[in-house]
């Protein structure tokens, strides 16, 4: 079993440089003509249904709101020009790219100064833009008009490629001490699972609708490494109740083999104490007896004063660890989405063997009639 480290929340700065770089990829994806023209009928709109101009420019707010917490917001005459930009882009199509090279622009000024301020806080902003495009690279594909399916398939198999998904978990495992460690180890089996499933199965659909487990997907990892929602909140009662049946199952399994010899081991310890007052044996030889039996106790963390202490220490430190490995399995396979995203793989079939013929004593072989191939 492998070390868990304690859990912690996310840490406040390293939350808001994910969510800065998970901003700023998200803007950077966003095209004017993908956005609804007019807000609904009868209805307040909401931020997914705005019309493109007021979009651009509340991603663009919230993006520079998330700078300036970090202390490396835009000047008020950079953010007046860039508003300028995202307001004219769904009616100028000028606006629009020079929009994005202004955004292109700034993520490259914000990685420069946020890794040459704190290395973490880099590494952190990176991880959401790494997060983020895993599903806006693919979404990219369906604006291929020649066959948006090829071009979808190919994006997703390059999100998930092993080289950029051993990055991603490397960026995880360099923050492990400033992200809640539950969250780290759900987010790196995603992708595990993700990466060898992608390499054998082809999406579902290829439409936006199609897509959306995956920015649901991408959604849970923003989530749970930014500590905006905690691992146990994706799970409701019945889950937690499969978590303890996990872990008792896990505990069972982990000491099994080992219950004789601690039982024996406590059972010396325990006699030794208790038989000394009973054998009546004189100082000398009471102080050869101690001398003997201290040192295994001492090997053991024993006392007779701190004996109860230490072994409730112990179990309390073993069950936390065997109750968090159990929640990370039970949360991870929970929130894993890629069976709504990926065809189901295709089953392997295996043939019977015939049996062979058999031989008479006159010589002759009587061949059993052919029996169909069965697919099992």
């Amino acid at each position: 079993m492998n070390a868990f480290a304690p859990r912690r929340s996310t840490e406040t700065q390293i939350s808001g440089a994910i969510t800065l770089g998970w901003r700023i990829a998200v803007l950077y994806s966003l095209r004017a003509d993908e956005l609804p023209s007019s807000p609904p009928d009868s209805l307040l709109p909401m931020r997914l249904s705005l019309p493109a101009a007021e979009r651009l420019a509340l991603e663009l707010r919230a993006a520079a709101g998330d700078a300036d917490r970090l202390g490396i917001g835009l000047e008020d005459a950079e953010l007046a020009e860039l508003l300028h930009l995202a307001v004219c882009s769904p009616e100028s199509d000028d606006a629009e790219v020079e929009f994005h090279e202004r955004i292109r622009a700034w993520h490259i000024q914000l990685q420069t100064m946020l890794w040459a301020d704190h290395e973490a806080i880099g590494k952190a902003y990176e991880l959401g833009s790494f997060l983020s495009d895993t599903s806006n690279r693919v979404v990219l594909g369906l604006r291929r008009l020649e066959d948006p399916r090829e071009h979808v398939t190919h994006e997703l198999r390059c999100v998930f490629e092993h080289q950029r998904v051993e990055r991603i978990k490397r960026l995880l495992d360099d923050l492990q001490a400033k992200i809640d460690p539950a969250a780290v180890r759900i987010v790196k089996e995603h992708l595990d699972a993700w990466e060898a499933a992608v390499a054998e199965r082809a999406p579902l659909d290829t439409t936006r609708a199609g897509l959306e487990p995956l920015d649901s997907q991408v959604v849970i990892w923003f989530q749970l490494v930014t500590g905006d929602k905690e691992p146990e909140a994706f799970i409701g009662h019945d889950s937690r109740a499969q978590v303890r049946e996990t872990m008792i199952s896990r505990m069972m399994h982990a000491y099994r083999g080992r219950w004789p010899g601690l039982v024996a081991v406590v059972a010396i310890v325990a006699a030794a104490v208790l038989l000394v007052p009973l054998l009546h044996l004189d100082k000398g030889e009471t102080t050869r007896l101690l001398a003997l039996v201290s040192p295994v106790a001492g090997a053991l963390g024993l006392r007779v004063t701190s004996i109860g202490l230490t072994v409730r220490k112990s179990i309390d430190a073993r069950a936390e660890l065997l109750w968090n490995t159990a929640l990370v399995e039970v949360i991870s396979a929970r929130t894993l989405r890629l069976d709504e995203v990926l065809e189901q793989p295709l089953a392997r079939h295996r043939q019977i063997p015939l049996p062979l013929p058999r031989s008479h004593g006159d010589g002759t072989v009587r061949r059993l009639p052919t029996a169909p191939r069965l697919r099992v």
